[in-house]
């Protein structure tokens, strides 16, 4: 078992038999006194505008909790990226406040620093993806500007624990990235299991875990009777990943306008999938990745705008 708290440089990597990173526990913001009360500061939040949200189902695959998104995403039959449903003037409210929420965006920006130098390959091409959307067409609002993703999640309490999934919808060779919120015992609920690498994990308010969520099955632990827990991911769609190797087009809209190419693509990306592990990087050669990232990312979205 694993504590994120007590790791004396708040991270920690869990790899494979060839040395890549697949799981890192981030931790939290090095060197922040204030990053407690922050982490308490983003509960609240949460749980004032929550009479304003016009929720997603209580009920889905990933447990009996309401949630709302935020960002851009792609799939559901449309034939372009989208924002996310904007809907009533409350709930616009309610998502402009978690949004503008200074701890939220601190939260945000550390989940994208983390990826970063923790999976430089992924980062980058993340980075490719999204700035390439955003110049297809410029009303695609990421949900924070110091951040890679295009897509966040907001999971409200009161108990916000998941039942064993893998999220079908985030791009496969891709991370999430969780940050824990809420009041509970970590010590006795709310850990992480990641079944299929037989992991447990204490899981603090306050602290984020970067995992291939579409890959790996996980769900939480239930929390003791009076707690409180949410949390606050961030995201990639696997089907904005394809429409861009595509080259910006859909399957079916490819096959529609020239068959021809999108067999040729077909066979390129079937390679690619089948290869897609090594957007993880080897721990020994993690630097290198990083000085290559940092050459080609946008200014103010690589490591140098670590949080903190």
């Amino acid at each position: 078992m694993v504590c994120l708290d007590v790791l004396p440089s708040g991270s920690e990597s869990v790899v494979d038999r060839e040395d890549r990173i697949l799981v890192q526990l981030a931790g939290r913001p090095p060197a922040n006194k204030s990053w407690p009360e922050q982490a308490k500061s983003m509960s609240r939040v949460l749980d004032e505008v929550a009479p304003l949200v016009d929720f997603e189902p209580g009920k889905h695959q990933r447990g009996q909790y309401p949630f709302m998104h935020a960002g851009f995403t792609h799939g559901g039959g449309s034939e372009e990226p989208h924002n996310t449903k904007a809907g009533s003037d409350d709930h616009q409210l309610a998502r402009s406040r978690i949004l503008a929420h200074e701890g939220i965006q601190r939260a945000a920006g550390f989940q994208s620093s983390a990826t970063s130098v923790n999976a430089p390959r992924l980062f980058g091409h993340l980075d490719q993806v999204v700035e390439d959307a955003g110049a297809h067409n410029p009303l695609l609002k990421k949900p924070f500007l110091r951040s890679v993703f295009p897509m966040a999640t907001f999971n409200f309490g009161p108990q916000a624990l998941t039942v064993p999934h893998r999220d079908s919808k985030n791009v496969p060779f891709g991370w999430c990235a969780v940050t824990a919120l809420g009041d509970f015992d970590y010590m006795k609920g709310g850990h992480l299991i990641i079944w299929e690498l037989k992991l447990i994990i204490e899981f603090p308010p306050g602290s984020t875990i970067l995992l291939p969520s579409a890959l790996l099955t996980h769900s939480n632990t239930p929390i003791q009777d009076g707690e409180t827990r949410q949390s606050f991911t961030q995201w990639c769609s696997g089907d904005l990943v394809r429409w861009h190797a595509y080259g910006q087009c859909t399957e079916k809209a490819l096959n529609r306008e020239d068959p021809q190419l999108k067999k040729r693509l077909d066979e390129e990306l079937d390679g690619r999938w089948k290869e897609s592990v090594k957007f993880f990087s080897k721990r020994k050669e993690l630097q290198d990745d990083l000085r290559r990232m940092r050459a080609r990312c946008a200014v103010g979205h690589g490591p140098d705008s670590m949080v903190d």
